[in-house]
């Protein structure tokens, strides 16, 4: 807005100065100058306009470079967590692993909740990025492709998991060509060997090797077999028992 501001004042002055050389019309010398000023004015306003509007181009490109960016990489977790292979961000692994999902394949819970939240996030940026997303349609053909996905979890008795891989291998070509990357469909036979979409290969990759413990351990201790041995334990230790409350041996 500022460009069109600035622009808008000094195209005032200069029709101002336009306005003034004709009313004083009698005198030459004004007359020659102040024409020439209004032309000046108005092809600094112009270039004005056109650095700032330039600036705030490429301003916008790198946003949504950014924003491209960071969904490829969420992307690639949830789809890590789903389907296994390589932690490392690589496009035609991610893409070749989406190929390999049948329509009645399991999506562990965890799972359903990272696909929501990429559909929420996505709806997100729709409402609050729209100026950007209005000049960007590849990023906004993908958001829109993304949002989808936040009512994964109300409508799972309606749909497969074929859903959600169309949903994601579009919204993936879409930010693959704005981050100017080349997919190759069908070349990595290495993501069959790495694939490992059990429901509890995607539990122990969402939650990780310290949350498994934690769960492992919270379960361990709700159990009726961990209650009924402290029981026993709390009663070895009265007063008819082999061992002192210290657990020592008489």
């Amino acid at each position: 807005m500022n460009r069109w501001i600035l622009a808008g004042i000094l195209g005032v002055i200069a029709l101002i100065t336009t306005v003034v050389s004709v009313l004083i019309q009698g005198r030459s010398a004004l007359v020659e100058l102040l024409p020439n000023l209004a032309a000046e004015i108005v092809g600094l306003a112009l270039t004005v306009a056109l650095v700032d509007w330039l600036i705030e181009r490429a301003k916008m490109a790198d946003e949504a470079q950014r924003m491209a960016w960071a969904m490829l990489h969420d992307i690639d977790h949830a789809v890590w967590v789903w389907q296994g292979g390589r932690r490392e961000f690589h496009l035609d692994e991610m893409y070749a692993l989406l190929d390999m999902v049948q329509e009645h394949e399991p999506i562990a819970d965890s799972t359903q909740e990272l696909l929501a939240n990429l559909g929420v996030r996505a709806s997100d940026n729709i409402r609050l990025q729209a100026r950007l997303l209005r000049r960007h349609r590849k990023l906004k053909a993908a958001m829109t492709s993304l949002s989808g996905l936040a009512q994964l979890r109300e409508i799972k008795r309606l749909v497969d998991s074929r859903y959600a891989v169309d949903s994601l291998q579009l919204s993936i070509r879409q930010l693959a060509d704005l981050t100017e990357q080349e997919i190759h469909p069908g070349q990595f036979g290495a993501a069959k060997g790495l694939r490992d979409a059990t429901l509890d290969a995607q539990t122990r990759r969402y939650l990780g090797e310290r949350g498994i413990m934690m769960s492992a351990r919270a379960a361990s201790e709700k159990s009726p077999s961990s209650i009924a041995v402290g029981a026993a334990m709390s009663d070895s230790s009265g007063p008819g028992s082999e061992f002192g409350s210290a657990g020592r041996i008489r």
